[in-house]
């Protein structure tokens, strides 16, 4: 299916130190202990980085930084009186520059070592409004709070004197323990001095969290917590995954909320790089070599290994998917739950889908409206018709001998030199296997991403069938490669060619419907297959040309 994935994620951890000592995080415990931090020097050539990423990626419209530790405010008050100010300055000179979205979000748990940091959040939210979210976790059974809940006072206390912060949002990560308190607790403690949004999260076996998965709960259980949550908060206070659910089930544009992002990248405090925030230490997920803030290459570089983290994104594990018409936007449900061990799977794989398909039901049937995607497919398509202009331009100049292809094997043997050769764009000739420990299907995005073309010479549909596979020709059929130019025909050939995979089913059983003028099965599950019936209308009219 066609996935709507747009926003550049990015989590900067200025610090990892923090001064709590949970039973449960993410983090690798050795980290929550490490007193390095970051130079302002490279906090702000991150940001540097990120804009140059934002521009370098020719499909993310959308920009959302996270400021976590650790403990933000472990740092000295003073580099965030220069730096705070500083960045929100900085992110909303590029929602005016490049007409992006883009949000800064401040992640703390509330135990200030420096009541300075009270005022400086007020000032800041009464300067720049929505500009800043405040994120607050709410874990209540990871001692969190210490014994008889020690902290909690000092926890509200201080929530409670943060005054000039527009958005303030509670993370809950739920729990049995938390499904056990029930949400009108939520109401109760936290919307009465002053939340203003509600999130959730679920565990993961991520750092201390392996063994403390065992007290998760069940998707079920979450979708009836915030159906119930909804039903009790006042006017105006939010619940972020049932607004996103109702934009998204309108619009058929991106879902942020379970973590299916183009990028989830983490910047470490010596300004190394990784490519899914929520590992960390050994578990993180390295670049083919190691990649810093430092590097000029940076965003190329990053664009390039983050395609496998941008693939598992794409991917939908689950069959109720081909079916679901919010598959579209939703795009299997808890990224980071995709490929979860088939027994902890079980701990959680009741009452609900990964995607928590009830709570999109309620969403869908309470807005108003309905789905019109319009405004996307403007911008998809004309993303294609540039695709195919550049790729005239780059086989007109090869032709005429003002270029020349880039061979992949020519530079398989030099890392730093084959991202030197993107500084125009380029027709590319791929070479069997991998290339610096990226697939085919990887690859492919890299180059849909910076605007570069592949030469599909004869046989190349072959090949590519050998080397993605059905999953490489799912993105060609359903749009996920939107710059990149395919011979429509050789497409369909290829798949016809391969009869076993389901697609190929699929697009038979489509194209039988459409020339028969029966009805498209696949029309009825919303806009989930939308470009899959462009793309065999297209493959009609082409032959029907060439009789």
């Amino acid at each position: 299916m066609h996935n709507a994935l747009d926003m550049l994620n990015v989590c900067i951890a200025p610090t990892r130190l923090c001064n709590l000592s949970c039973t449960h995080c993410y983090v690798d415990p050795v980290l929550l202990r490490d007193k390095s931090m970051m130079h302002e020097a490279t906090y702000r050539e991150s940001y540097q980085r990120i804009e140059e990423l934002f521009r370098r990626d020719k499909k993310v419209t959308k920009i959302n930084v996270e400021l976590l530790g650790g403990e933000l405010t472990m740092m000295p008050l003073k580099f965030w009186e220069r730096n705070l100010p500083w960045t929100l300055k900085t992110m909303k000179a590029w929602e005016t520059l490049y007409d992006a979205e883009a949000a800064l979000i401040w992640c703390t748990n509330l135990i200030f070592k420096d009541s300075g940091y009270v005022d400086l959040l007020n000032a800041v939210g009464t300067e720049y409004g929505y500009g800043i979210d405040i994120f607050v976790p709410w874990e209540p059974d990871t001692n969190r709070f210490l014994k008889n809940d020690k902290l909690l006072p000092r926890y509200f206390s201080t929530l409670e004197a943060i005054t000039g912060i527009k958005r303030k949002t509670l993370c809950i990560t739920m729990s049995r323990g938390v499904i056990e308190r029930g949400p009108q607790f939520i109401v109760d403690e936290f919307v009465s001095r002053g939340i203003t949004d509600i999130s959730c999260d679920m565990l993961y076996p991520a750092g201390s969290g392996k063994s403390y998965f065992l007290k998760t709960c069940t998707y079920g259980d979450v979708s009836d917590y915030l159906l119930e949550l909804n039903s009790l908060v006042p006017k105006g206070v939010t619940i972020s995954p049932l607004v996103e659910m109702r934009t998204a089930s309108r619009s058929g544009e991106h879902y942020h909320y379970p973590g299916n992002d183009s990028y989830d990248i983490e910047i470490e405090p010596n300004g190394q790089v990784t490519f899914n925030s929520s590992y960390t230490g050994d578990e993180s997920v390295f670049p083919t070599q190691a990649l810093s803030v430092h590097d000029p290459r940076f965003s190329e570089k990053a664009i390039f290994n983050n395609t496998p983290e941008y693939v598992a994104r794409h991917r939908m594990p689950y069959k109720a998917c081909g079916t679901c018409k919010f598959a579209l936007t939703c795009s299997g449900g808890w990224a980071w739950h995709k490929d979860l061990d088939p027994n902890m799977s079980s701990l959680i794989a009741s009452g609900d889908c990964s995607g928590l398909k009830r709570v999109w039901e309620f969403a869908d049937e309470t807005t108003s409206g309905r789905l019109d995607r319009s405004g996307y497919l403007k911008r998809t398509e004309a993303r294609s018709r540039q695709g195919s202009m550049t790729k005239r331009l780059v086989k007109n100049a090869v032709a005429r001998g003002k270029d020349v292809p880039l061979i992949e094997d020519s530079v398989a043997g030099n890392y730093e030199k084959y991202f030197t050769e993107f500084d125009r764009a380029r027709l590319v000739a791929m070479k069997p296997g991998m290339l610096f420990d990226k697939t085919w299907v990887e690859r492919l995005f890299f180059y849909d991403a910076i605007g570069a073309q592949v030469d599909d010479y004869p046989g190349w549909y072959a090949e590519a069938g050998d080397e993605g596979g059905e999953e490489l020709f799912r993105h060609i059929v359903y749009g996920n490669f939107q710059f990149l130019e395919f011979d429509p025909v050789a497409v369909f050939n290829e798949i016809l060619y391969r009869g076993e995979w389901d697609l190929s089913k699929l697009i038979i059983q489509t194209i039988h419907e459409l020339e028969g003028c029966l009805p498209v099965r696949a029309e009825s599950i919303g806009g989930s297959h939308e470009e899959m019936i462009h793309f065999c209308g297209l493959v009609i009219q082409i032959r029907k040309r060439a009789v």
